[in-house]
């Protein structure tokens, strides 16, 4: 850390840090003519937003790009070579490479202080809202590790860590309202909701007293910041378990095939256990309750069947794109094939352990198929037969058709992937994944006559089997008449090419796979 550049970061954050503090106070006490109290209150949220961008996005970045410059200049592999463990290897990273965003962020913390002791802010608030804000940087600054570990471009290593954070706290909160909430306690918003009321003036304190209830798991209640805790706490442990994988031995795999599909197990399961108590009778998992955030009693609402159909295929996208990740952490390319067939010959061994990064990931992607088929159909089923859609009932014949979505789309993936190798399946996502998508809305924004038209064309994506499927089986459907007669077609249609494709892949896959195996006797 050179002295000079941190004394001009310190500079320029001191600056802007002290402008906020003091404008938006002097503000509060001469202008709106607040208490000294609720004067000094007013700058804590803004200052928590500026400290958040120091430690979150500049952190994460700079530890991504960080990283990728110690491989490129060899220092990684030298590292690999000292006597300390792993886990100290990645603890040292994890805190040295973002030190002048920690220095620059503790620098801004006097004002913060002083604005809590004015404001009369309880000291469990802060501790409690502060304590998580610094688990969220160590999760994200892992985050900026594994981005610089896997990522060999500087440049994209620090852009891509700063826009995941960015995405965190713009379209995860939209995610997070359309069922999917528990994408919203990989962030610090749960925690500053329920800290609100201490943290600005009395009035609109006791207004958002009502905007951070307790969070919910299947039956059983937590304070926000436990759960918000929790969850980031177990997200750490999980990118450490990945970062030690790699230190310990270059050529390993981000995750064990067993520890992905634990991993996608759970995040079902929490999906599950967050959204489903909100369903009856509060109805705050639906969008447009959450609209209605400051509902007077006696005021009639209800939710629509249209949002019940997004909120469900939604889901279902959501659960592929996960299965598609862990395919990607888990899947070995032809050079790891190789050398684990040569290890294994070495040792005098008749097959690939199972568990083994060299071996195919076929059975764990089918298993997480099935999971996250299965989750998707109880979510969609716990909506659909609420005491809101009164007597609705969801056919158990439905999950084979969820089953065949994920598995389509995660066999095929995964067969390209393994067989073909990451280019060809890069290439697939934005031939077949992305494009489609965009000649269809291109075609149906022309005109209502070529509708059709365009859901043919969409229907080629996998991405849009999910909400195909919703729209042609779900009870609440209904839909227009030119819609009611192509969406099914073009549904089944597209899931047959799709399910002959994966097949094509999977006995390719096969023969490539023995054709390996025979050439390393």
């Amino acid at each position: 850390m050179r002295p000079r550049a941190l004394g001009i970061s310190l500079l320029i954050t001191l600056m802007i840090a002290g402008f906020l503090f003091f404008v938006i106070r002097q503000i509060g006490i001469y202008q709106t003519e607040l208490s000294i109290r609720d004067a000094h209150r007013m700058p804590i949220i803004p200052l928590l937003f500026f400290q958040g961008f120091i430690l979150f996005v500049l952190g994460s970045g700079q530890t991504a790009a960080g990283m990728t410059a110690e491989s490129d200049e060899g220092v990684i592999d030298y590292q690999r070579l000292t006597p300390m463990t792993p886990l100290a290897k990645v603890v040292g990273y994890l805190f040295g490479l973002p030190i002048r965003e920690y220095v620059t962020f503790l620098a801004t913390m006097p004002f913060t202080l002083w604005a809590f002791w004015r404001g009369e802010v309880p000291l469990h608030i802060g501790l409690q809202l502060y304590g998580v804000f610094m688990i969220a940087g160590v999760l994200y600054h892992l985050t900026g590790l594994v981005a610089g570990t896997v990522l060999k471009n500087r440049r994209w290593a620090f852009l891509s860590s700063m826009g995941l954070v960015f995405a965190l706290y713009t379209v995860v909160p939209q995610a997070s309202k359309l069922g999917l909430v528990y994408f919203k306690y990989v962030t610090i918003e749960p925690v500053v909701r329920e800290c609100l009321p201490h943290l600005v003036e009395s009035k609109m304190g006791a207004v958002a007293q009502n905007l951070a209830p307790a969070a919910q798991f299947f039956n059983l209640n937590f304070p926000q910041s436990v759960f918000t805790a929790g969850t980031l706490l177990f997200l750490i442990g999980v990118m450490v378990v990945m970062l030690w994988r790699r230190w310990h031995r270059a050529e390993s795999h981000l995750m064990g095939k067993a520890g992905a599909t634990g991993l996608f197990a759970w995040i079902q399961l929490m999906l599950l256990g967050n959204a489903l108590p909100l369903i009856w009778p509060s109805g705050r998992v639906f969008p447009s309750r959450g609209a209605r955030l400051f509902q007077l009693p006696g005021d009639d609402w209800s939710p629509s069947a249209e949002e019940t159909l997004v909120m469900s295929g939604i889901y279902g996208l959501v659960t592929l794109m996960i299965l598609w990740l862990m395919t990607v952490l888990i899947t070995p390319d032809r050079t790891g094939q190789i050398r684990g067939w040569r290890r294994t010959r070495k040792l005098g061994r008749p097959r690939l352990s199972f568990q083994s990064d060299p071996a195919t990931s076929f059975p764990w992607v089918f298993a997480m198929a099935a999971i996250g088929s299965g989750g998707w159909f109880w979510f969609t089923k716990k909506l659909v037969e609420s005491v809101w859609f009164g007597t609705t009932d969801m056919p158990i014949a439905i999950l084979p058709v969820f089953f065949l979505v994920t598995a389509v789309g995660g066999f095929g993936f995964h067969a390209l992937l393994e067989g073909k190798g990451k280019r060809a399946a890069g290439l697939a996502v934005i031939l077949i994944g992305i494009a489609p998508l965009l000649v269809g809305v291109t075609v149906g924004a022309t005109g209502e006559a070529l509708a059709p038209l365009a859901l043919w064309i969409s229907g080629c994506s996998p991405v849009a089997g999910p909400i195909y499927a919703v729209l042609t089986f779900l009870p609440l459907s209904n839909l227009p008449p030119d819609f009611e007669r192509t969406v099914p077609r073009a549904f089944w249609f597209w899931q047959g090419v799709g399910l002959l494709w994966a097949c094509n892949l999977a006995i390719n896959l096969r023969r490539g796979r023995k054709t390996i195996a025979e050439s390393t006797l």
